[in-house]
């Protein structure tokens, strides 16, 4: 008879703590055929969190086939690059409707036609309150009610929305990268009004959203009970009118505390300080307390004219992603810890460098950190904690020489380890693979690399370029991605 232990008189309540602080491999891994007692307790507990992004197959393999999906309470899959096809494995092993107790739902780059054989069963899940769809392109709406409290869509147009707000009576909050048709379908909401229960909103406007005024009108005249609204824009031109704004918030949403907003618009012979004046009236500032602030930059366009790059967001800022470029300026001054919510910064490193970056920006949180432009030196310690960062983007148009450059940020990013590069410039960084230094740092740290740049187009010795990776990243890589034009610029041995 086997010796009991210590961990025999453990009760269950004190593992399923444990568990908590485990993900689902490691659990399974770890304590899966210790004894009946335990196979027993994982067979029963129904409170599995399972998120498969970026998880090797191997992994994934051992998962789907050491549990069952009522033991599944939250749910994420995704088919990205590195996850192809995990959706379809994923539910060709367990049936839906099974997943009686999936309370959470994400499912990252969805296919149409995967997305169509789940929309049809979703109706199965009682408990389903949250969820999450992220496409790359536009999904068909569902077609049954659903109880739903939370839900986040990708690419949405407006004719969409209403019908996922027909189906899903019980939200209170959504998210949605929202566009218009080209077709007029903006008065759809005026056509079919509803009354919403939605407390919070989350408008995200790609870069050819065509989103207007008018389109806004008629969804917010369907959410009086709106307390929180938050609208980002990649571009947003057709938003930057402050006096449209409070006008909207005046007539539509009376329960409004709290208004985040980002809108980044180019735009030819415009007056800053004009454009800006409707976002400093007593509405803002005094009434709501909500604070805009405004930078801009200025750049050359094809026809050799001069574009603003306009910047402006409430504070405290609202999203994770910030844009910097080392010529900007600003019409309003800040204190340097506003800053910190953000994990995603663009860098854009002009020919002009105004050093009140140094007082006025400081980013404690980043975790990735994307260069673009890279035309002087400046001193990135002042402004970066570099040790934070994770995944480092060099994008091309770099005219300086980038190899001293790069080596101070390696030395200082200890916990770097993914890269996405161009070839031409993973040579300037290593000193054409003869700087031992930054070598050296690229060995010990980097797992995953991207060349974001075809070697055909550079490199005539294809096998050499395939050596010189394999002598610095040979000890550490796990994932290797390099853009190739056809089959023919794949090396052979």
């Amino acid at each position: 008879m086997p010796m009991r232990t210590m961990f025999d008189r453990f009760p269950n309540e004190l593992l399923y703590e444990v568990f908590e602080y485990l993900t689902i491999y490691d659990i399974l891994y770890a304590f899966q055929g210790i004894n009946k007692r335990i196979n027993k307790l994982l067979n029963n507990y129904d409170k599995y969190n399972l998120n498969f992004q970026s998880w090797p197959k191997s992994k994934f393999d051992f998962v789907r086939q050491s549990i069952s999906p009522e033991q599944i309470q939250s749910l994420i899959l995704s088919d990205t690059n590195d996850t192809v096809r995990q959706i379809h494995l994923f539910f060709r092993s367990f049936y839906i409707r099974r997943c009686i107790n999936l309370k959470l739902l994400t499912l990252n780059e969805i296919s149409e036609l995967d997305w169509i054989k789940i929309a049809r069963k979703l109706h199965y899940l009682p408990k389903l309150t949250s969820l999450s769809i992220q496409s790359s392109h536009q999904l068909s709406p569902i077609t049954t009610e659903l109880p739903l409290k939370y839900l986040t869509l990708g690419l949405c147009p407006v004719r969409n929305l209403h019908q996922w707000l027909v189906h899903t009576p019980m939200l209170r909050k959504i998210e949605v990268q929202l566009f218009a048709e080209v077709s007029n379908t903006g008065d759809i909401f005026s056509m079919n009004p509803m009354d919403l229960n939605i407390c919070q909103l989350i408008l995200k406007l790609p870069e050819k959203s065509n989103v207007t005024f008018d389109e806004l009108d008629t969804l917010f005249a369907c959410m009086s009970k709106l307390e929180v609204l938050t609208v980002c824009a990649k571009k947003g031109f057709r938003l930057v009118n402050g006096d449209r704004w409070e006008n909207l918030i005046r007539r539509h949403l009376p329960s409004l505390k709290y208004f985040h907003f980002k809108i980044h618009p180019s735009l030819d012979s415009v007056n800053t300080i004009q454009l800006f004046a409707p976002f400093q009236t007593s509405f803002w500032s005094d009434q709501h307390q909500w604070f805009i602030h405004c930078d801009y930059d200025e750049t050359m366009n094809s026809a050799f004219h001069t574009i603003k790059n306009i910047h402006l967001y409430t504070l405290p800022y609202c999203d994770e992603e910030f844009y910097l470029s080392t010529s900007i300026q600003s019409l309003t001054k800040l204190k340097k810890d506003v800053y910190q919510t953000i994990k995603k910064l663009r860098l854009v490193i002009n020919c002009e460098y105004h050093s009140h970056i140094l007082q006025q920006y400081y980013f404690p949180n980043l975790n990735s950190l994307t260069i673009q432009n890279l035309f002087v030196f400046i001193p990135l310690i002042g402004f970066i904690d570099l040790s934070q960062i994770k995944h480092l983007t060099i994008e091309k148009s770099n005219t300086i020489s980038s190899e001293q450059f790069f080596s101070e940020i390696l030395t200082y990013s200890i916990n770097l380890h993914s890269l996405q590069v161009p070839w031409q410039t993973l040579r300037e960084i290593t000193g054409d693979f003869t700087n031992q230094h930054v070598c050296s740092l690229l060995t010990k740290q980097i797992k995953c690399l991207h060349i974001s740049q075809s070697l055909s187009k550079i490199e005539q010795n294809k096998c050499q370029a395939i050596i010189n990776l394999i002598k610095i990243f040979s000890i550490n890589l796990e994932k290797l991605n390099v853009s190739v034009r056809s089959l023919h610029d794949v090396p052979y041995y």
